[in-house]
């Protein structure tokens, strides 16, 4: 049933440990915690639903972290057809590979939640595995007696005890001390592990000899073990990791990497496991993401897991490690604050000073034209080497009269590109006429709205790493337009938060923070004419549309990143002067050249995220075959391939 605990609960909502003699009055407050639970649980589906009239489904829905109610459905929806993992796929987990240690620093933690802690690794289908558990100076004898009660039940478990309390950095160092496993997996002291855990982690081990660090998704519980706000994860993403620890738990760590790069860090107690994971990284031959909820973490009352306010001086370490790694990494730049306390914009200052070129397309729409050449020179934070407009045969009165003040002005140059429309052949041709270093793809419809949008990009677009950047665009009525191109999504592929309105939360902050995407919209991107240049230019194959998607994945196959920036800002009003006759044969062009990558997954995404709608809900099981569905209604019936129909 929806929210109900997978065990029995103890009087206090923990799992009833299997050497503790129960009172009557233990077991009576036991069954009144059941009762109460599957009671909340089932409320809402048992009442009658009165007959009135509701208003029409909003334009926004919720994302898969903001409804427990939908996140109940959908693990029961998963527990329904158990033949299918998370990720929809099927298989048999491993029951052989390395030792695993489990280390768990442990500081005065609620008792009924720490067993239930130490219960989640006894329970685990995997059983290579060793429990490091390390008493930081708690003085709590009941603690003791249940340490050394584990340890004298399973002789997996290893336990040792600090003389004073030393800081959860000393703690899980002295932990670490005792592991002899192959990789360290790391557990606090009242969270949990989901039953498979384990054989997920030692599943990458055995299929993969460069994994060095393993991350999963995760949720997180309540008082009562009820499971809420599900963080499912992308792939790595070193850029994420900049902006927020976004890997969380459960993190594993190949043992004799934590080791050499000096295992956990005191001065950084409070955001310890951040500092950790950005120096792991930074050495780790390959991170691999398990896109399955592996790791409950416990909300009470005083975490950061329940209230991100609850220890600020946690926030103040947080920020002193990522300036640590600018500093580390000799990047040149500085630590500004993100949207989110925790969160943070690591700001480069530009190298140099490369030049820009600013590729615009039209024809006619003389008044948007206009305002986008002049919202170009408001605010831009960076200087613009030229603004290169390609005429697509305008032929109107005002559009001529615009041109010809527009060709008085020496930033600007404009070139004739007369025919059928090829946005593609447009920007190549005016791109081979550029000598900047850098070509900046601009629709016409697009007007800057933020300071330094320009600056924004160039910074990141500096990068040789990095292949594309793009920005976040709004349409005029402030909703989001772009913010990031997500394969698959809403058919073939679509703009992640399409629609969300002003002011509202995409998920877990996606929107709001530098990360990585396989795509980005051309309708304002950013790149390096020697990577243009390397891409051999847009594919003219696609006339219309996803050309730019094209581009994205062809660089990232010759090993760029795709970059997104919300602080680049520009209200983008959409297809304002163009129709899209000949879209339907360019997506038939896309799907036949990219079906493989569609059909796996997007990386930059997550496989338990829905493809049905732009706002990151929940992927429920039947949603595959209505993706196919969609799919199918994109596709001219003699061009089917296989993508849909596996």
């Amino acid at each position: 049933m929806p929210g109900m605990p997978d065990k029995k609960l103890s009087a206090t909502g923990s799992a009833s440990h299997p050497f503790e003699a129960k009172s009557a009055a233990d077991l009576n407050r036991e069954s009144w915690v059941r009762a109460l639970g599957w009671m909340t649980d089932r409320l809402s589906a048992m009442l009658p639903r009165p007959e009135i009239d509701l208003p029409p489904e909003p334009q926004w829905g919720a994302d898969a972290s903001s409804s427990p109610a939908d996140y109940w459905r959908w693990i029961d929806a998963k527990r329904a057809g158990q033949a299918d993992d998370e990720d929809g796929s099927t298989g048999t987990l491993a029951v052989a590979g390395p030792l695993l240690s489990v280390v768990v620093p442990v500081y005065r933690p609620e008792i009924w939640y720490f067993r239930a802690c130490v219960e989640s690794v006894l329970r685990q289908t995997y059983g290579r595995w060793e429990l490091c558990l390390c008493d930081d100076g708690s003085a709590d004898p009941e603690l003791t007696a249940a340490m050394s009660e584990f340890a004298a039940a399973d002789d997996r478990i290893r336990v040792v005890a600090l003389d004073a309390n030393q800081g959860i950095s000393h703690a899980t160092n002295r932990a670490i001390e005792m592991a002899n496993g192959e990789f360290i997996v790391l557990l606090d002291h009242d969270d949990e592990l989901t039953q498979d855990a384990l054989a997920e982690i030692a599943q990458v081990t055995v299929g993969d000899d460069l994994a060095d660090v393993i991350y999963s998704d995760e949720d997180k519980l309540d008082e009562t073990d009820r499971r809420f706000m599900p963080h499912f994860k992308p792939d790595w993403d070193p850029d994420l990791l900049l902006a927020y620890p976004y890997l969380g738990h459960v993190t594993v760590i190949r043992t004799e990497l934590l080791r050499r790069i000096g295992g956990f860090r005191s001065d950084f107690d409070g955001s310890q496991d951040y500092d950790m994971m950005l120096r792991a990284t930074e050495v780790a031959r390959r991170i691999v993401h398990v896109p399955k909820v592996l790791y409950h973490w416990r909300v009470v009352v005083g975490s950061a897991s329940g209230d991100s306010d609850a220890k600020p001086w946690a926030h103040v370490a947080s920020r002193r490690a990522v300036e640590d790694t600018v500093s580390r990494r000799a990047l040149d730049a500085i630590v500004e604050s993100g949207p989110f306390p925790g969160s943070y914009h690591v700001r480069r200052r530009v190298r140099g000073d490369p030049t820009v070129s600013v590729i615009i397309p039209f024809r006619d729409h003389a008044a948007l034209t206009a305002a986008c050449v002049e919202s170009l020179a408001a605010a831009p934070g960076y200087p613009i080497h030229e603004v290169l407009l390609v005429d697509n045969g305008s032929s109107e009165p005002e559009t001529k009269a615009l041109l010809r003040r527009l060709a008085r002005r020496q930033d600007i140059r404009i070139i004739s590109h007369p025919g059928a429309f090829n946005w593609a052949a447009m920007n190549n041709a005016a791109a081979s006429s550029c000598e900047a270093d850098m070509l900046l793809f601009l629709n016409n419809d697009i007007e800057a709205t933020s300071p330094d949008w320009l600056r924004s990009l160039v910074e990141l677009g500096q990068r040789e790493d990095v292949g594309a950047v793009g920005a976040r665009l709004t349409f005029p009525d402030g909703r989001l337009q772009h913010a990031g191109v997500v394969l698959g999504l809403t058919g073939v592929a679509g703009h992640i938060f399409l629609g969300k309105p002003q002011g509202t939360q995409g998920y877990f902050w996606w929107d709001r923070i530098v990360r990585g995407y396989t795509a980005v919209t051309a309708a304002c991107m950013l790149t390096r004419k020697s990577v243009f240049e390397e891409m051999h230019g847009f594919d003219e194959a696609f006339a219309v549309g996803f050309n730019d998607v094209d581009y994205c994945i062809r660089a990232g196959r010759a090993g760029y990143r795709t970059l997104y920036t919300p602080h680049a800002e520009l209200t983008h009003s959409e297809s304002t002067t163009r129709g899209l006759t000949g879209f339907d044969r360019d997506q038939q062009e896309f799907i036949n050249r990219w079906s493989d990558i569609v059909r796996v997954g997007d990386p930059a995404y997550n496989v338990n995220l829905g493809l049905l709608k732009p706002w990151c809900p929940l992927r429920f099981p039947d949603e595959h075959s209505q993706w196919q569905s969609l799919l199918r209604e994109m596709i001219q019936p003699d061009d089917r391939i296989p993508l849909v129909d596996g």
